[in-house]
């Protein structure tokens, strides 16, 4: 079968929802991944929790245990629809090919929000509707809008949260502003998308270290499973299919740990008290671990986001 015909086939699952349990876990992971970010993001909460517990059993057993926690695996999802052919296309630019040597994370994150541009109204709509399915976004847009700057950081104590964001954004070479939150504005009557786009962009960072994940690779893929379970974030699920697409059609070995690192992410980040409604520009004085004390965070713990990333480092030493 020709690459092509086997982008024809994963297109037809993921449109329709009825997913090959037999081409492989990591295949059908990777299908659902990118049904519940382009076809039917409300189905977010059932497909990563099925997903995770799949993952906790024999392989040999997944896919009967995917069957039974998602009956339209068989019958095909009530959501089904045609997707727009820019936006597959867009999508295998970025899944179609192994990069080659190191990966720009800006640049991939870029092409991964690209792919937002290729929405359309129904898709938006979707999108917009499932973000109200989530009782913290109803919250937060009860709640007057407050922007962090990065210049709010500075002269607060050494132990302070504050002071922390701002030493690693330091370290970093960009602050809280590098991505222009007005740019993320969808037109349209699209309030939870546009707020919920805006907030993330202010706590991305403090959620790296107030809720424990690594500024590397594996950290990132890892903190995507963590929002995308904390509010049904569509970007994360975006880039959670795209990443296990791409490593399930060109790196099988790696598919399977990288899924460890999504679903642990996932599985902290629904154990975690709902944090995008936090007054977080109120918390930059505190340190860090008296925030996770009054909050009910427990730092993330992966064996197998620390092996990946003890990789990463070990690279980067040679």
């Amino acid at each position: 079968m020709s690459g092509e015909e086997v982008r024809a086939l994963f297109e037809a699952e993921v449109e329709s929802g009825r997913i090959n349990l037999h081409a492989g876990f990591e295949r059908a992971a990777a299908a659902l991944m990118a049904h519940t970010a382009f076809v039917d993001p409300r189905a977010v909460p059932a497909v990563f929790d099925a997903l995770a517990r799949a993952l906790d059993v024999p392989p040999d057993a997944r896919a009967e245990a995917l069957a039974a926690d998602l009956g339209f695996l068989a019958t095909g999802s009530p959501a089904e629809r045609t997707l727009p052919r820019p936006l597959w296309d867009a999508f295998w630019a970025i899944a179609a090919v192994m990069p080659q040597g190191p990966v720009d994370p800006l640049a991939f994150t870029a092409s991964v929000v690209a792919l937002g541009t290729h929405y359309d109204s129904d898709m938006l709509a979707r999108s917009e509707a499932a973000l109200f399915d989530w009782p913290c976004v109803v919250e937060l847009l009860r709640e007057p809008e407050v922007r962090m700057k990065t210049a709010d950081l500075a002269g607060r104590a050494a132990d302070s949260l504050g002071t922390a964001l701002l030493t690693m954004l330091e370290a970093q070479g960009y602050d809280l502003e590098v991505i222009d939150a007005d740019t993320v504005v969808l037109p349209g009557p699209y309030p939870a998308q546009n707020r919920t786009n805006r907030r993330i962009l202010q706590l991305h960072d403090i959620w790296h270290l107030v809720a424990g994940y690594g500024f590397t690779g594996a950290g990132e893929v890892a903190i995507s499973g963590f929002q995308l379970a904390q509010f049904g974030q569509n970007y994360s699920a975006r880039f959670l299919a795209t990443v296990a697409t791409l490593l399930a059609f060109h790196a099988p070995p790696l598919a399977e740990p990288m899924l460890h690192v999504m679903l642990d992410g996932w599985r902290h980040g629904r154990a975690t008290p709902p944090l995008i409604h936090t007054p977080w520009h109120r918390l930059l004085d505190q340190p860090i671990p008296a925030i996770r004390a009054e909050l009910g965070i427990r730092p993330f713990e992966s064996a197998t986001t620390a092996m990946f990333e003890d990789l990463e480092r070990a690279q980067k030493a040679a």
